[in-house]
């Protein structure tokens, strides 16, 4: 049984199911803290040798619940998201390259807390693949490391032992799994 190649041209949307966007940050020297946005979209297109990822991520969406003080801080501190003045976290690719063997390579502009900086992200692009519902899916999955001072969020305080209570390098991660758009 022959099966039909899909090229990749063409616009993604996002499947907000299938698909996170994650941050990882050190946590007093001894774990990693980890959380997540819920409310996410993107869209690849893909024309030619030409492509363009966009995305944006709502701060108030952050995985982080409990404790409620905690929160607040993360999502409206000055020194962290500052979701009042700046509610999204958003992404617009410069540059994307997909090299025909699955490896990605995405460079744009990624704007937090209202400072935008151009970051690489890499990863790898699965291909064009038919769901049992006809409807056609590429994976994205990339991953950057950034300094989050480079975005204003400097909250700092001293371990007795001289260390830092939180990293300053920030693992960016985001796992995508977009939907080909009807011509």
């Amino acid at each position: 049984m022959a099966t039909a190649v899909q090229p990749l041209d063409g616009t993604y949307e996002l499947d907000r199911t299938h698909s996170t966007v994650q941050f990882a940050v050190q946590h007093l020297g001894v774990s990693t803290f980890r959380a997540s946005f819920g409310d996410i979209e993107a869209r690849l297109t893909i024309d030619g040798s030409a492509a363009e990822l966009e995305a944006r991520a709502a701060v108030e969406s952050v995985s982080i619940v409990e404790p409620p003080e905690f929160r607040e801080h993360v999502v409206r501190g000055q020194d962290f998201f500052a979701a009042d003045d700046h509610p999204l976290i958003t992404f617009r690719s410069t540059s994307v390259v997909l090299d025909g063997q699955g490896i990605a390579v995405v460079s744009g502009k990624l704007t937090i807390h209202g400072i935008a900086r151009e970051v690489t992200a890499r990863g790898t692009l699965t291909p064009p693949t038919e769901d049992p519902f006809r409807v056609w899916r590429v994976g994205l999955a990339l991953a950057t490391t950034i300094d989050r001072r480079e975005w204003g969020m400097d909250w700092q305080t001293p371990l007795p032992d001289g260390g830092d209570a939180l990293g300053w390098e920030v693992e960016m991660s985001a796992h995508l799994e977009l939907t080909r758009m009807s011509s």
